[in-house]
Formats: C-alpha cells, structure tokens, sequence
C-alpha cells in the first residue's frame, strides 16, 4: 500500500531509482559485468529463478557466473511497474524480453531473430546506505521456445 506522507518528488525520485535498477541489470548483465551486477542486490537480496532461489550477494554473483564469452546476451525490459510504500520500500513488475545467442568471430548471429524467453519479474526494493536495491527479484517465465 501507497504511504500518502511522501512528497510527489519523493516519490518520483524513489520511482526513477527503482526503474533504474532494472535497465542497470540489463546492462550489466549484457555487458557481462557480474560483479556490478551483483551489487544492485542488497547484501542480504534474494533471485529467484526457475528451479533456484539463491539468497545473499555472494551466492547470487557465484550463481550467475561462468565463462560467457561465446554467448551473447541481450535483455529488454519493458511494462515496468512500481508501487511506492515508503521512503525505503517498494515493489514492481518488470517484463523482460531475453535474447541468447551464439557468437561467431565475436558477433551474435541466428538464422532467426526470436527471444529465448519472454518473463516478468517480480520486485521487492528496498533503500540501503548505497542507495536502491533489489531486495528480492523473482523471474516467472511466460512465453518459451516450444520443443
């Protein structure tokens, strides 16, 4: 539930954080600096993935990391929705349009352009000393490739 104290400008600078930690997370995801990455989760963030729920920002970097240099990855993030409940929470939906693809002397090339997975995560944001966070994100997939 909204908190109807905040100011419209708080508000809006807690909605531009939130939204931002998602295009970060893009970014860095595809430009595959995991380290960074890493460090939009609060120490004590939690991802949630099919199959997996790792907790702690160590565990999330080891959990996302491995040798990527042969794939490449592109991430859209699109309908991007968030609620404000106060000055240190939020929460949000944020679909999510991934591409994976092979590279080739080191540009990605398919026969066809399709995404791998098209998904929404949901958030939960929470303000911490080094600013906005993923407290929790949980990846929910919606449309796959059919096998």
């Amino acid at each position: 539930m909204a908190d109807p104290t905040l100011s419209a400008e708080t508000r809006a600078e807690i909605l531009a954080a939130c939204e931002r930690l998602s295009h970060d997370y893009a970014h860095l995801a595809d430009a595959g600096r995991m380290e960074e990455w890493s460090q939009l989760f609060a120490e004590d963030g939690e991802l949630v993935l099919p199959g997996a729920v790792v907790n702690g920002r160590p565990a999330i970097l080891k959990a996302v990391s491995g040798p990527r240099g042969e794939i490449a990855s592109i991430h859209s993030m699109t309908n991007i929705r968030i609620d404000v409940e106060g000055p240190s929470k939020a929460s949000g939906l944020v679909y999510i349009t991934a591409f994976q693809v092979p590279k080739k002397d080191g540009v990605a090339a398919m026969a066809a352009i399709a995404p791998s997975v098209v998904g929404q995560y949901a958030d939960e944001y929470v303000k911490t000393a080094d600013g906005w966070r993923f407290a929790r994100r949980a990846f929910t997939p919606l449309v796959t490739a059919a096998s």
